[in-house]
Parts: C-alpha cells; sequence; structure tokens
C-alpha cells in the first residue's frame, strides 16, 4: 500500500526508518499500540528532571497521586490522572472533571472545568459546556467563559472567536496560536482582561505574528481578493498599508516572518516592516539566522537582510520528482521524465567517487570515470566512508569503497552501514556483517523486535529492554546466538498504573492492574495506551473505536468512530463495508517498539 503514516504522539515508535531504501522488515505484533519506553511517561519525565513531588499511577485501581524522590506518597491517590507540577500548581482530573492542586494536595482551583490547559505565564484556558475562557492560577476569571477559542495576545488583551469550542484532536489548546486551527470558519475579535470588548469578532482569520506577546497579529476580512493578510495592533488597526497573499510567523529569536505578495517572496521584522524585498520564487522560515531561498533556477541560503550565503541550483522537490539516488545522504532525483538524473554531476565523494545515470541503470565512477564496479544499479546509496548500499536484479548488496562487492553476493534486503556494522535479511534469516563482508552475527531466525534510530543508530530488543546494537554488543551476542532465537515473554506496557494484556482465553484486550488483575476486562479487539485517563479502544459489538475511562466506561464527550484513530494514513481511505476490519488489520500490522510476534 503506497501510502504514508503519520502517528500520534507518544502513540507508536517506528521499528525501521524511511531513510533505509531497504529497511528490516517486522513480524505482525499484538493490537495494542505503545511501549514500555513511553509508559507513564509524566512519571518518568518527572524522575528524570528532578521534580520535588512526582505524578504516579501506581496505586491500587489505577488511582493517581504523587509520590517525593524516595517513593514515598505525598499526596494520597484520589485522581484519575495527574499532571506534574509547574509553578506550584498541577492539573489533575477526577470524575470528568479537571481542576488545579497545590503542592499540599488541595484544590488551588476547583475540579469544575470540562477541561484545563496547563497554565502558561499564571493564565489557563478554561472549557465549560463548549465554551471557553480564561482563568488564573487560583480560578479567578480572567476571560469570561464564552468564547469559541481564544488565543493570547499580551497580558492584557486576547484574540477570542465565536462559540462553541470545537475539539479537533484528544488534547486541550494553550493559550497559544494552536487554538486558531480550533475555530474553522469562525470569527474574531479583540477582548480585554475582564471580558470587555475592544473590538467585536469582525476578522475571518488571524494569526499571531510571533509567541512573544508583543501585540500583533496578521488579519484576514475577506474583503480583499489578492492580498487578504493585514498587520494589526491591538486596538485592531493596521500597523501599515502593507497588504499580503500569505504570511508566516516569527519563529523564537529570529525576528523575521516570510510574507509573500503575488508569486514573489519577501521577509517583515517585528514591527511589520519589511526587511527583504519581496523579490525570491520562495521562501523558508528564519532558523539561526538565516532562509533557504529559491530564485530564477537557483537555490541556498539568505541571511536576514536578504543577503545570498550560498548558491547552487535548483533541485526538483520531492512532491513532482521521483528519488533516484543519494550520495552522501544527500538526495539525487530524477527529471519528471524519468530519463536524467539531476545533479549527479556536482555530488562527489572527497575522493571524487560519483555516480553515471545511462539507459535506465545507476554506475559507481571512480575519480578518473572507471566504473567501480562495472555494473549496473537500479538505485544506489552512495557513501564516502563505508560499504554502499546498491540494488542489482531486485536484491541488495554492498559495494566497499575499492568497488568490490561484500560477502560476494545479495540479499533479500539490506541496512546502511553503522559503526562499522550493518543489518541484512536473506531467506528469511537475519545477520550482522562488518565492512569487510564477514558474517559477525548469525544467520539466525530472529525473533525480537529491532529498530534503527534516526541516525541510522541500530537496536534490538533484549530481556532487559532494548539496547543499542554496536560491535561490541555484536561480538557478546555471538557468543550466545540462540538468545535471539527465542520469544521474548510479553510484558505489560503500563501507562498511568494500567497496562494493555491480551487474554488467550478469550483472544480479547483488556486492562491489568500492578497485581496482574484485570480491572477492566478482556473484550476489545484492540487498545491503545492510556493518556489523561482516556484509552482508545475497539468494540467489537458495536464495531467502533471509542475512548474509554480507567473504569472501561466509554467516555461521553469524545465521539466513537468506526475507523481506527491511531494512525494517520494519507491519500487513504477505508471501504465503507470494511471500516472497522480495515482499521483492525491495519493497526495488528503496525509496528511497535516493546512488541512481540503473536
Amino acid at each position: 500500500m503506497n501510502t504514508c503514516f503519520r502517528l500520534f504522539a507518544c502513540a507508536v515508535i517506528l521499528i525501521a526508518t524511511a531513510q533505509n531504501v531497504a529497511g528490516q522488515s517486522s513480524a505482525p505484533l499484538p493490537a495494542t499500540i505503545g511501549s514500555e519506553a513511553e509508559a507513564d511517561t509524566l512519571e518518568n519525565l518527572a524522575r528524570k528532571e528532578g521534580d520535588a513531588l512526582i505524578p504516579t499511577c501506581r496505586f491500587a485501581a489505577a488511582r493517581c497521586g504523587y509520590i517525593d524522590r524516595h517513593g514515598t506518597t505525598v499526596i494520597a491517590p484520589q485522581f484519575d490522572w495527574g499532571d506534574r507540577f509547574v509553578a506550584d500548581r498541577a492539573l489533575v482530573r477526577g470524575a470528568g472533571k479537571y481542576g488545579m492542586i497545590d503542592a499540599t494536595g488541595r484544590y488551588a482551583i476547583a475540579p469544575v472545568y470540562d477541561s484545563l490547559s496547563k497554565l502558561d505565564h499564571g493564565l489557563a484556558l478554561a472549557l465549560v459546556e463548549g465554551r471557553l475562557g480564561v482563568i488564573d492560577e487560583n480560578g479567578g476569571s480572567v476571560v469570561p467563559v464564552e468564547h469559541g477559542a481564544i488565543v493570547r495576545l499580551s497580558q492584557d488583551a486576547f484574540l477570542a472567536a465565536e462559540p462553541p469550542y470545537v475539539r479537533m484532536g484528544g488534547s486541550f489548546a494553550w493559550l497559544d496560536a494552536y487554538s486558531i486551527a480550533h475555530a474553522p470558519g469562525k470569527r474574531w475579535g479583540i477582548v480585554a482582561r475582564g471580558g470587555n470588548w475592544i473590538v467585536r469578532p469582525t476578522f475571518t482569520q488571524v494569526s499571531l505574528l510571533s509567541h512573544d506577546l508583543t501585540g500583533l497579529f496578521w488579519a484576514a476580512d475577506g474583503t480583499h481578493a489578492d492580498a487578504r493578510w493585514q498587520l494589526m495592533g491591538l486596538n485592531g488597526i493596521p500597523v501599515n498599508g502593507e497588504l499580503f497573499d500569505h504570511v508566516q510567523q516569527i519563529q523564537r529569536g529570529q525576528d523575521r516572518a516570510i510574507v509573500r505578495r503575488g508569486n514573489r517572496w519577501g521577509a517583515v521584522n517585528g514591527r511589520g516592516e519589511i526587511v527583504v524585498a519581496l523579490k525570491f520564487d520562495w521562501l523558508g522560515y528564519f532558523r539561526d539566522g538565516w532562509s533557504p531561498y529559491r530564485l530564477a533556477g537557483r537555490e541556498g541560503r539568505i541571511d536576514r537582510d536578504g543577503n545570498i550565503l550560498s548558491d547552487a541550483a535548483a533541485q526538483p522537490s520531492i512532491s513532482n520528482s521521483k528519488l533516484g539516488a543519494t550520495v552522501n545522504d544527500k538526495p539525487l532525483y530524477f527529471d519528471q521524465a524519468g530519463t536524467r538524473l539531476l545533479g549527479a554531476d556536482d555530488q562527489r565523494c572527497p575522493d571524487g567517487r560519483h555516480l553515471r545515470f545511462e539507459q535506465g541503470h545507476l554506475t559507481i565512477l571512480a575519480a578518473d570515470d572507471r566504473p567501480a564496479p562495472d555494473i549496473p544499479f537500479q538505485y544506489v546509496q552512495l557513501a564516502c566512508d563505508a560499504p554502499s548500499i546498491v540494488q542489482h536484479d531486485a536484491k541488495w548488496g554492498f559495494i566497499s569503497i575499492d568497488g568490490k562487492l561484500l560477502a560476494d553476493r545479495y540479499f533479500d534486503q539490506a541496512d546502511a552501514f553503522h559503526g562499522g556494522i550493518a543489518s541484512i535479511r536473506d531467506h528469511g534469516l537475519w545477520a550482522v556483517i562488518g565492512e569487510d563482508g564477514s558474517f559477525l552475527l548469525g544467520p539466525l531466525k530472529l525473533a525480537r523486535g529491532t529498530f534503527i534510530s534516526g541516525t541510522g543508530e541500530y537496536g534490538i530488543e533484549l530481556e532487559a529492554g532494548y539496547r543499542t546494537l554496536d560491535k561490541a554488543l555484536v561480538a557478546e551476542l555471538a557468543k550466545n546466538p540462540d538468545i535471539l532465537t527465542r520469544h521474548l515473554p510479553q510484558r505489560p506496557y503500563w501507562s498511568e498504573g494500567l497496562a494493555a494484556r491480551f487474554d488467550d482465553s478469550t483472544s480479547k484486550w483488556g486492562f491489568i492492574d500492578p497485581t496482574g488483575k484485570f480491572v477492566i476486562a478482556p473484550q476489545f479487539d484492540a487498545v491503545d495506551s492510556f493518556r489523561n485517563g482516556a484509552a482508545w479502544a475497539a468494540f467489537p459489538d458495536r464495531r467502533e473505536w471509542c475512548q474509554i475511562d480507567k473504569a472501561g466506561h466509554i467516555k461521553p464527550d469524545t465521539r466513537c468512530r468506526c475507523g481506527q484513530p491511531l494512525i494517520i494514513i494519507e491519500h487513504y481511505y477505508p471501504p465503507p463495508d470494511a471500516c472497522y476490519d480495515d482499521g483492525i488489520r491495519i493497526v495488528r500490522g503496525f509496528p511497535v517498539v516493546g512488541g512481540t510476534a503473536r
């Protein structure tokens, strides 16, 4: 299925990364999403950061409370969920309502809200019956609970949208620009601390100029056909007469916001003044004092004043081109006709090796243009300081720096060298080889998960957990490789005091407490980990996914759905008559760290 997967935060961790053209294959895994590494995230983070009070849900019946660094209970377990303390306040949830407690466990903000955001600059968003307001750290009203979305402009002024609030995702928005995504089709105005309108709702679209509470924001009133966006002040009056078709926010510490008028791109500073002339074909965000640009078939970087720092021939965009090869991790693309590899002449290793594309095949060339080796490949991942991955006759292999085929053979799958080792699979067996082509570990039938990090580092699952797979560990495992052929025992994936558990007698999923007792009976086709006191579960009798609380009851404030909510598959639409079954199939087939095949 040629689709793109995107994942909710903390839901899953990929076994293999997309940068490896021939990645490790994964066996089917249990229909639970989550991992031991993610379990009780807040508790683990609080310990790591040295918090004096640590939230934990490892009490009886998965009730949540707070302990000190020595494990002594300080705030008794009485909540369904508890957050870390920030500025002497912690967000908690109980009986379906949110409040905030102080360090003694007493409520500083009564648990009367349908949802609360965390405190930010001493303020929090509060939701009651589809209306939003702002409260302070003691629960005092700052903006009445009567709006559809709220975004802070300054300490005393806020952008506010018409009600009701539309919940667009699982998490509750902070007082920042992300709230804007939660008010589609609403008009916006400016409201003062206390609730009086400075400007009544009139703007059809808004966007903060920056996150630094400068009081400036972009607004569009819908009356301009070509140039819609204008920079506004706290009084709702334009800062200047400049109008733009497209605007972006200033990234922290950059004092530059990208703008576009017609087909020309430039940038303004934090006062809305044009400081980079609108002359570029495209500009990206400013970060670290520079922005990527494209202009007249060239591309590179500019500084904050628009001066060109680097310049090269423009490469095609990924959206309309096909990856043809890589040279030292830099991608090279075919032209739209697929007959020419663009930019190949400019990409060479320090020793002069480069690629040639002729008659639909790639050849590795030495500095003197001599083939090394004289073999045509369908794909080449040319590495400058390690053996290169190549594809030949639908098989994968490695070509050494001096042009030799490692191990004198090709494999079903191969992953790039990292730290002097590479993993391969062939005929269902897994192995690790060295840069001289020798087999350092295996071949063997691997019975546990492996992964490749974003930096290319290998990892493998052992009984004690996941470890980095380097030369030292490979040598250690080579002395007793049989342990890699034995299936690991099923581990509970703890999250907020509960762990998903598959019940062999019913072939269903439920949740157990730390004693191993089912507190939510096994009845689901698949489950997610608990987060914020709730978890997604697939109900076979309803043929729907619903959010449940820690008692296993369906949460009434979140709509059940036919399709699985855990993995977003772009450009894919489930068949209407098999929506539920198709979602279960996707979840069961998706790799997770910590899982083993069943």
